[in-house]
């Protein structure tokens, strides 16, 4: 005497199988894809640095996203050219009623301030002049060298001023929460691991007249066969 499983009983593992593989693939792929969204994310936040003060330093090619912190300082010193076209450092932060004094170092150039509130003169060339500016207001000064507007230009930040940019908006070391791609994905996966179980439950519930179930007992799904 021999007995075998039923079909209906091979029907209901399989479709066991076939939801939960279909659960877990969806959830592992939302996992990986939150995996490389917040790679990628992280990767272009160091590429991109601090704030870019509203895009005005963002051709320069010596800024990496640091303002070099120089207050307590009554005066201090910015290199002008030498090493390519460059302000050195390019974004400096002092307080109010400091001096900064701009000493060429090379090439063609001159300081001029955005609203030309302050102007060094004609572009020179000659190593070791030097220009100066005293900075007394709270505030974020742009400037640059004429010949050379749109790469070689600078910022003085004085003060506790709001640094606005790329990746600004706030006091200085402040940031924003960006709900990137990455975090969304993320939270899909969660979601799907919490409610899978519950989902599961609810298929068996829906469908189990098809599985075998309905209040039967193990025996049910086993059929004798005669020898």
């Amino acid at each position: 005497m021999e007995t075998e499983r039923s079909s209906e009983s091979d029907g209901s593992t399989a479709s066991r199988r076939g939801f939960l593989r279909t659960a877990a693939t969806g959830a592992a792929a939302a996992g990986v894809a939150a995996g490389a969204s917040g790679t990628a994310t992280a990767q272009e936040g160091t590429e991109s640095g601090g704030p870019t003060f509203d895009g005005w330093l963002s051709d320069t090619t010596n800024y990496d996203g640091e303002v070099v912190d120089m207050t307590g300082e009554d005066a201090v010193t910015i290199g002008v050219g030498g090493d390519g076209l460059v302000f050195d450092p390019p974004a400096v932060q002092v307080d109010p009623g400091t001096t900064v004094t701009w000493e060429w170092q090379g090439g063609r150039h001159n300081v001029v301030g955005e609203n030309r509130d302050f102007d060094s003169g004609e572009p020179t060339s000659e190593t070791g002049t030097t220009f100066e500016q005293t900075f007394e207001e709270e505030g974020v000064v742009k400037y640059l060298c004429e010949p050379h507007a749109g790469v070689m230009q600078g910022v003085v930040v004085v003060g506790e001023a709001a640094m606005g940019g790329e990746h600004g908006g706030g006091e200085h070391g402040g940031g924003k929460l960006v709900l990137t791609d990455g975090l969304l994905a993320m939270g899909v996966a969660i979601v799907l691991g919490v409610l899978s179980p519950i989902l599961f439950a609810i298929h068996l519930s829906l469908n189990s007249d098809k599985l075998g179930g309905g209040g039967n007992s193990g025996d049910g799904d086993l059929k004798r066969i005669d020898s």
